[in-house]
């Protein structure tokens, strides 16, 4: 009977412990489950931004020693990817020292069995400074070719992926490319490219439509040569003119020549749309000039005075192209006609001689206006083709005309608009004549040069 109580006492006990093991690994499993997915779930995101960041950049030291050493420690430079950080040559040299090499590579570098002494020392400064790999280019001469002999040494290991010499000569972008095919093949294994980054599958978010505003124009700037209205000027001007015959044969030909001739000068400028923002007509306007001389009076050899009227009409029609308005440069294209006369009240035979002209031109040029600080440079200059030259030319036979003029000066400029300006300007009327048999005036052309000086004040709105 104790027999058979025993076997079903310790079926019992057995029973109860193996329940109470169920129930608490029951339990256990409930409170590990909710550790353990957020284990499995923070793991996927954690391998993620591993992968998703970018590989670090290596630091190469790079030594170069022999003639020119710096321009060629530039080409290696530029023939390395950004993804590689050079050392400087001060830290990398310091590192070489505390490693032992206080004296040169020297050629040594170039030589497989002689460098071997050598690599040690360039491994452990490289280890210094942290380099996972050194490239020493030593720069030598050889059958009159200058060329850099390039070693890599690898910090970690014996291996020399790169040991060859390459020629220096052509261009820079040619020496750069034969460094770079050179050391190619090293640069990738060294410095691989960061992996591509996952391509942005997701549709863009829409675009914010806004409502279109219209821009208002800007309001037009005073006083500026590229939106001024009006630009108006008076002025005195000290003149002068020379006449002259080239090839002159006949003995009545005269030269003329007057200097320190006083002239009165005004002239103005309209843009009568420049308050507009229409392209074109707000740059389009109107030129006008006139100049007289005053008091001017010629005289003969023997001393007796002659009235002489001096003066110029200018109208053009303009266009004015501001090359950053309202406040930049301003270049100027203009057409019209011009009106220039000298006569000489000569009396007698002497009427027949002197140099009277009457200059009825078309003429078409440009001019800039040229702003510094608060002086401005102003420039001209025109083609004429006369339409009616005057009785000088009467003279001759197959007189044929043309002329030039151009202008230079300075214009200081208050911001009241005011200007003081001070400008020259020289006119050149050039002829070639056809003389025929029995011709009573007889050269083979002229030059009529005008000049003058101006001082001027002005105002621009």
């Amino acid at each position: 009977m104790l027999l058979m109580n025993a076997v079903p006492r310790r079926a019992a006990n057995r029973s109860r412990s193996t329940r109470t093991a169920a129930w608490a690994f029951a339990l256990g499993t409930r409170l590990a489950a909710p550790l353990l997915g957020f284990v499995a779930a923070s793991a996927p995101a954690s391998a993620s931004a591993a992968a998703a960041e970018p590989a670090a950049k290596k630091i190469l030291a790079v030594h170069v020693e022999g003639p020119d050493a710096g321009s060629v420690r530039g080409d290696i430079e530029a023939a390395l990817p950004d993804r590689i950080v050079v050392a400087t040559t001060k830290e990398f040299s310091a590192a070489l020292r505390k490693a032992g090499q206080s004296k040169p590579l020297g050629a040594a570098m170039t030589n497989t069995k002689q460098r071997d002494r050598l690599v040690p020392r360039v491994q452990q400064a490289a280890s210094i400074i942290g380099a996972g790999a050194v490239l020493v280019g030593i720069v030598q001469k050889a059958r009159g070719e200058t060329r850099v002999h390039l070693v890599w040494v690898n910090a970690e290991d014996d291996a020399t992926p790169v040991d060859a010499a390459v020629s220096l000569k052509g261009s820079e972008d040619e020496r750069r490319k034969a460094i770079a095919a050179a050391i190619s093949s090293a640069v990738e294994t060294y410095a691989p490219p960061p992996p591509p980054e996952p391509a942005d599958t997701a549709a863009p978010p829409p675009a914010e439509t806004k409502p279109k505003v219209e821009e208002e124009p800007a309001a037009r700037v005073r006083h500026q040569a590229g939106s001024s209205i009006v630009s108006a000027e008076v002025g005195f001007e000290i003149g002068g003119r020379v006449f002259t015959y080239s090839d002159g044969i006949s003995g009545n030909l005269r030269r003329y020549d007057v200097y320190g001739a006083p002239v009165a000068a005004v002239g103005v400028e309209v843009f009568p749309a420049a308050m507009t923002t229409v392209p074109v007509l707000r740059d389009l306007g109107l030129s006008l000039g006139y100049a007289r001389a005053f008091g001017l009076q010629s005289a003969t050899e023997g001393g007796e005075p002659v009235d002489t009227v001096y003066q110029r009409i200018t109208a053009a029609l303009k266009y004015r192209i501001p090359l950053s308005r309202p406040t930049g440069p301003v270049i100027g294209v203009l057409g019209g006609v011009r009106w220039q006369t000298f006569e000489i009240d000569a009396p007698g035979a002497l009427g027949s001689q002197v140099a009277n002209v009457d200059y009825l031109a078309i003429r078409a040029g440009v001019d800039g206006w040229i702003p510094i600080g608060p002086v401005a440079a102003i420039l001209g200059f025109e083609w004429l083709e006369p339409l009616t030259t005057g009785a000088v030319y009467e003279r001759f036979s197959g007189a044929k005309v043309h002329g030039i003029t151009a202008a230079a000066g300075l214009a200081v400029r208050f911001e009241t608009g005011l200007q003081i300006r001070l400008t020259g300007h020289y006119d050149r009327f050039f002829s070639d004549f056809d003389p025929v048999l029995g011709d009573a005036f007889v050269a083979g052309g002229a030059l009529d040069q005008f000049f003058g000086v101006r001082l001027g004040l002005a105002y621009m709105d």
